[in-house]
């Protein structure tokens, strides 16, 4: 072991890798230019309008963060400038993450100017003109390039060296970086939405910086690795850890702050500093949900088929429980809805209805008997299961599908992992709605106290605190 210490320091030293990354990669105030002239390019005005995003109460957020006690900490009293850093359309369909961004971003909206970068591997020429997303100011679009073949030495840092950036072989254009380093200066505070974002702009040392970790990568590939199914494929998914795990364990000493999306997450990063919890949720109903269960009885899954996880747990439940559900219940109906849903090959399975996207998720799920959630794979929290909450539909998951929300079987909802507890559960739901309806009802209790985006306003605004109170 000792001579492997010694051939990782030799190997650093051999790439120029050293503790004192700024010699490497683009860090704090040296790379970020002067203020003045960075405002001016941003065209970013002198007065500081209250904004007013739509789907989030902006003014109640500033009030809660307002009555808040911080026990000395630094209270967000001006209106501060804060860059918000994200892959996703926030004007597109809605998927987990996306709902993730929109709303955290809504919330600092509530604390501050925000502003936005969208950032991603092609962009159409319809999003490149925007000047708003999600109601937001738009202030730089990013187009992500290949990078060329890895040599020998980036091979060779990306084994060993976990603060080697290029992990995945796109990486920001030099002018694409030194305009965000600018709009960076220009700002207060920098919330970046996603790990493997940050590291595609290749800057290591991110000031002023709140990193939203919604899904920990090696969390990801433990779950993988449980569900591989061969000696090839496990021996992947274990080195995947040991490479991110070594990465994760600098995330301290590279952001100001840290969120993810449970206490589970932040059990996954023990050495961290400024760790904070900020669960996934979903849009508070203006008025209790309808209930109008179909018949024939329906289940349903929500989420986009164009993550595999999805796509895997969904096939999963078709081919090993959707049979034992008919073989007792022959008219009861599966109703798939989300991106790609109405495009899948389903090899004639019966009673089976993929959507594609609907409009009107809440009328749709007002007819579902239960909301599956059989996922095998996956890191952070599932929103699919605080949406079902929030429509008071019953909810038949496995354990990873519920994993980071504080549940328990048959109190909030119902979890299986065998094919024939996931159907029989599902048979409950099905044949006794007064059962599922209880379920639903301490579901929805729960979902009011710690679920809404608005439930979370007081933990974004400590994590804005504690960066701002470093200025």
């Amino acid at each position: 072991m000792a001579g492997f210490g010694i051939f990782k320091v030799v190997l650093a030293n051999h790439f120029g890798v050293r503790g004192d990354s700024k010699k490497v990669w683009s860090t704090s105030a040296q790379c970020l230019g002067n203020r003045r002239r960075a405002r001016a390019e941003a065209g970013l005005p002198t007065a500081r309008p209250r904004q007013n995003v739509p789907g989030i109460n902006t003014s109640a957020v500033a009030k809660t963060v307002a009555r808040r006690d911080t026990g000395g900490m630094a209270t967000v009293s001006a209106r501060p400038k804060i860059l918000c850093l994200t892959w996703h359309d926030l004007d597109g369909p809605d998927f987990g993450a996306s709902i993730r961004a929109r709303q955290l971003f809504q919330l600092l909206a509530g604390l501050g100017e925000v502003r936005v970068v969208l950032a991603g591997d092609e962009q159409s020429e319809a999003v490149r003109a925007k000047k708003t997303v999600g109601g937001l100011p738009l202030l730089q679009v990013v187009e992500f390039q290949p990078t060329p073949a890895w040599s020998l030495g980036d091979r060779l840092r990306n084994e060993f060296d976990g603060r080697f950036l290029n992990t995945d072989h796109r990486q920001a254009s030099g002018a694409d970086r030194e305009r965000l380093e600018s709009l960076m200066a220009a700002h207060d505070l920098v919330w970046v939405h996603s790990l493997k974002l940050a590291n595609r702009f290749g800057i290591w040392c991110w000031p002023k910086s709140v990193l939203d970790l919604d899904d920990i990568t090696s969390s990801f590939c433990r779950s993988s690795l449980k569900q591989a199914a061969g000696a090839v494929e496990k021996f992947r998914y274990g080195r995947q850890i040991r490479l991110w795990r070594r990465r994760e364990k600098f995330l301290s000493d590279r952001f100001e702050a840290l969120c993810v999306c449970s206490e589970n997450d932040r059990h996954e990063l023990p050495k961290a500093q400024n760790v904070f919890v900020v669960p996934n949720g979903f849009a508070t109903p203006t008025k209790p949900p309808e209930r109008r269960p179909a018949s024939p009885p329906r289940l349903g899954f929500v989420g986009t088929f164009n993550y595999e996880p999805n796509r895997e747990g969904v096939r999963w439940f078709v081919d090993q429980v959707w049979p034992r559900v008919l073989e007792k219940l022959p008219a009861a109906r599966l109703r798939l809805m989300g991106a790609g849903s109405d495009r899948q090959n389903w090899g004639g399975t019966k009673n089976l209805d993929g959507l594609g996207f609907v409009a009107d998720a809440a009328a749709e799920m007002a007819a579902w008997s239960a909301s599956i959630v059989p996922l095998f794979v996956g890191g952070g929290t599932r929103i699919k299961i605080a949406e079902s909450f929030s429509r008071q539909c019953p909810v038949v998951s496995t354990a990873l599908g519920a994993y980071g929300y504080d549940v328990a079987d048959g109190r909030e909802l119902w979890l299986a992992d065998t094919p024939e507890e996931f159907a029989g559960k599902c048979l409950r739901a099905l044949t006794d709605p007064a059962a599922g309806q209880a379920l639903a009802g301490r579901a929805w209790e729960k979902f009011l106290k710690h679920w809404t985006w608005e439930a979370q306003a007081e933990r974004v605004a400590a994590a804005v605190n504690v960066v701002l109170k470093k200025r």
